[in-house]
C-alpha cells in the first residue's frame, strides 16, 4: 500500500494542476479583474500648515480628479465614486513644486481591490502672502420705490460703512469698490435690508470672494435705506429787477416749466406752498429786447429740499420786451384833481387852458386809453402863498403795461380870498 500512491503519479499531477487551471479559468471568466474610473473632488487636509505662515493658497487647475480603480468585477459592480475619497495633505507639499500628492482611499472597501490611483496624481497649489485691506462700501439698489416717495440717496447708507477684507495680494489688487446691493421695489417707507455684497474690479467684472475672507462674512452687510416725499410746486419769479430801455415795456415773463417735482420730509414739505426765485436772477437793465434765462432751481431750493429728479431741475424763463407805442390825450384844465390847495386861496385858470398828456404803452392797451379810464392830479402842498405858479402834472390808476411819459403842466393863479 504504501509505494501504491505512487503508481500513475505523474497523470495524477497532471490532474491537480488542470483542476487548479479549471478552477482559476472558471474565477476569472466569471468575475475576472477589471478597471474601474471615478471622477471625485479632492478634499484639502491641514491647509493651516499655509495658512498660520501668513499665506494664502490657490489651487490651480480642477479638484476634480479621475482615479482608476483595479479589481474583480463583482467589487466594481458595487464601488461608487461616493465611495472614493482623495485626500491631499498639505503637509505633504513639495515647497520647491509646489505640488502635493494626492492620496486615495476606498471606504467600505478595503482589501478588496488591488489598486487605485489618481490622474493626476499631484494637486498644483499656488502660494502667496495674505494682506487685508480696508474699502468704503457704496450702495446699490434696483427696482422702485412706491409713487409718491424716492431714494434719499443721502441718508441710505451700508452698515458697517466699511469692510476690512484679506487675501492673496493679487487678488485683493484688482478690487477697486465694495457694493453693498438692495432691492428696493414698492418701499413707502424707511427700512433695514439685507445687502449682497459684491467685488468689482475696474472694468467692472465682478470678482470671485472664494479666496478671500473678510470681517463681515459672519454677521453680513445691511443698508439702512430711507425714502423722502415727493411734491409738485409752483415756480415763481420777482420781476422787479427787469428794467426796459428808453421806448421799451416789459410784457411779462413765461416759464417753461412752471411746477417742479421736490422731495424731502413730510413735515418740510407740508410747509412749501411754491418756490421763489429773488429778483437778482433776472435783473436786466436797458433792454430792448426779449431774453431767455436757463435757471437750475437746485440752486435755490430751501434747506430740506431737493429735486425729485436730478436731471429735472431747469427752468426756462422768457423775459417778454416790447418797442412801447405812444398816444397823447388833451384834458381841459378843469379837469385835472387838485390835491392839497393851500386855505384861504382861490385858485384861478387860463380860461382856454388845455392839458396835454403823453402815453406809451402796448398798441392794443394804448387804443383802449380814453380821458374817462385816468386820473390827472396836482398836488399843491408845497405852494402857500399867493402867486403865479407852473405845477407838474401826475397820473394815476394807469391800465398796466401802459406809462405816462410826464411833461405836462399846469398855470395856476393863486390869490386870496
Amino acid at each position: 500500500m504504501k509505494g501504491k500512491w505512487k503508481n500513475n503519479l505523474g497523470l495524477k499531477v497532471i490532474a491537480v494542476l488542470f483542476a487548479v487551471f479549471l478552477w482559476w479559468t472558471v474565477v476569472n471568466i466569471d468575475d475576472p479583474i477589471q478597471k474601474g474610473k471615478y471622477v471625485t473632488e479632492v478634499s484639502l487636509t491641514y491647509t493651516e500648515v499655509v495658512t498660520n505662515a501668513g499665506k494664502s493658497y490657490q489651487i490651480l487647475g480642477s479638484k476634480n480628479v479621475t482615479v482608476t480603480v483595479k479589481a474583480r468585477r463583482k467589487v466594481l459592480d458595487e464601488l461608487k465614486a461616493s465611495d472614493i475619497v482623495a485626500t491631499a495633505d498639505f503637509r505633504e507639499m513639495d515647497e520647491s513644486t509646489q505640488l502635493v500628492p494626492i492620496r486615495i482611499k476606498i471606504n467600505g472597501f478595503e482589501g478588496m481591490y488591488e489598486e487605485a490611483s489618481a490622474n493626476p496624481r499631484n494637486l498644483q497649489v499656488q502660494t502667496e502672502v495674505t494682506e487685508t485691506k480696508t474699502f468704503p462700501i457704496t450702495v446699490s439698489t434696483t427696482g422702485q420705490v412706491r409713487d409718491g416717495y424716492i431714494l434719499d440717496k443721502t441718508n441710505t447708507v451700508a452698515s458697517p460703512k466699511s469692510i476690512d477684507i484679506s487675501g492673496p495680494k493679487s487678488s485683493l489688487g484688482r478690487i477697486t469698490r465694495v457694493v453693498a446691493k438692495v432691492n428696493v421695489s414698492e418701499l413707502s417707507e424707511d427700512t433695514t435690508l439685507k445687502a449682497e455684497l459684491i467685488y468689482y474690479d475696474a472694468a467692472d467684472n465682478i470678482i470671485d470672494k472664494s479666496l478671500l475672507s473678510s470681517n463681515c462674512d459672519k454677521n453680513g452687510v445691511t443698508v439702512n435705506v430711507k425714502l423722502l416725499v415727493t411734491k409738485e410746486v409752483e415756480v415763481r419769479f420777482d420781476t422787479s429787477g427787469i428794467l426796459p430801455a428808453e421806448g421799451y415795456f416789459f410784457d411779462g415773463i413765461e416759464i417753461e416749466p412752471r411746477t417742479i417735482k421736490v422731495a424731502g420730509t413730510s413735515e418740510v414739505l407740508g410747509k412749501l406752498t411754491y418756490l421763489e426765485v429773488g429778483k437778482e436772477v433776472l435783473a436786466r437793465e436797458e433792454l430792448s429786447s426779449g431774453e431767455e434765462v436757463v435757471v437750475n432751481m437746485a440752486d435755490y431750493l430751501p434747506d430740506g429740499v431737493i429735486l425729485a429728479e436730478e436731471a429735472a431741475g431747469s427752468v426756462v424763463v422768457q423775459i417778454n420786451i416790447e418797442k412801447a407805442g405812444t398816444k397823447s390825450l388833451s384834458l381841459p384844465v378843469r379837469s385835472v384833481k387838485v390835491n392839497n390847495a393851500p386855505s384861504g386861496f382861490e385858485l384861478v385858470y387860463e380860461s382856454e387852458q388845455t392839458v396835454e398828456l403823453r402815453f406809451e404803452g402796448p398798441n392794443d392797451v394804448l387804443g383802449k386809453l380814453t380821458m374817462e379810464n385816468i386820473i390827472a392830479t396836482v398836488d399843491l402842498t408845497e405852494y402857500k402863498e399867493a402867486g403865479a405858479y407852473t405845477v407838474p402834472v401826475q397820473v394815476i390808476d394807469l391800465p398796466e403795461q401802459c406809462v405816462y411819459t410826464g411833461g405836462a403842466t399846469v398855470e395856476v393863479t393863486l390869490k386870496k380870498k
